[in-house]
């Protein structure tokens, strides 16, 4: 195995395209936006004589970045179902499995403790690894989904920020908003990494994601240390890259 091989990953969301090089599994530069992808991936290609890149979609490839990446040459793994994998998957179809989900699991597994890794985005997903086995997880809507569908769904509720009082129960329109979106939110990853530590007793949480920042303190406040990484994603296909190309 090439451990410090220099690889370029490409992790597309339902929101933005994140794309990172890595030497080895230490990030050495990242780019995260929703413009013109194929300038800054070029950018970092060159810049960093990437040997190598990993590819993972689950939201639209607007300009078609994937047929860029296969004409520069290099070895590549686009992550798909039949893409293999250092861990079991235990799902009911890795086709309807999310990409991003397994890059994280694979980012993550190999721990001597249990993982439950929340990816907090425009989505959220919870998905429990132990034993290097991807045991599955669930999937809800992230803090802006809530956020909008609130305002959107209801003639008179406003549209309210993440920013601002967060009582335990609001005491006006906004702060029962903001409580029960974000403090709901809170709630449910607690009682999933509670009810995963009921099995698993030797487990830890660790979140990765935009909202990430925001959530991790606020799951502190509720006993769980949560370790914030923002690099699972992008870790996981650095290993798939790997595996895929030293079998």
């Amino acid at each position: 195995m090439l451990p410090e091989r220099t690889i370029l990953t490409i992790d597309f969301g339902n929101t933005a395209m994140k794309a990172a090089v890595f030497e080895g599994e230490r990030l050495v530069q990242s780019v995260v936006g929703t413009g013109s992808t194929h300038e800054a991936v070029d950018a970092l290609q060159t810049f960093h004589s990437v040997e190598g890149i990993c590819y993972c979609c689950v939201g639209a490839d607007r300009e078609n970045l994937l047929e860029h990446l296969r004409h520069t040459g290099l070895p590549m793994v686009a992550l798909g179902p039949e893409t293999p994998l250092p861990i079991e998957v235990c799902y009911g179809s890795r086709a309807t499995l999310g990409a991003d989900r397994l890059a994280a699991a694979v980012g993550v597994a190999g721990e001597e403790e249990a993982v439950l890794v929340v990816d907090a985005g425009t989505a959220v997903t919870c998905d429990l690894v132990a034993d290097r086995r991807f045991l599955g997880g669930n999937i809800s809507p992230g803090l802006k989904l809530r956020f909008h569908s609130l305002h959107e769904f209801t003639s008179r509720l406003p549209l309210v920020s993440p920013d601002g009082e967060l009582p335990v129960f609001g005491h006006d329109t906004q702060t029962a908003i903001r409580a029960g979106v974000m403090n709901g939110l809170v709630w449910e990853l607690a009682g999933a990494f509670e009810t995963a530590r009921s099995e698993y007793k030797n487990i830890k949480m660790v979140i990765t994601g935009g909202d990430a920042a925001i959530l991790a303190p606020l799951l502190a406040e509720h006993g769980i240390e949560a370790v914030a990484d923002s690099e699972t994603v992008g870790r996981g296909l650095v290993r798939i890259f790997n595996y895929n190309n030293d079998l």
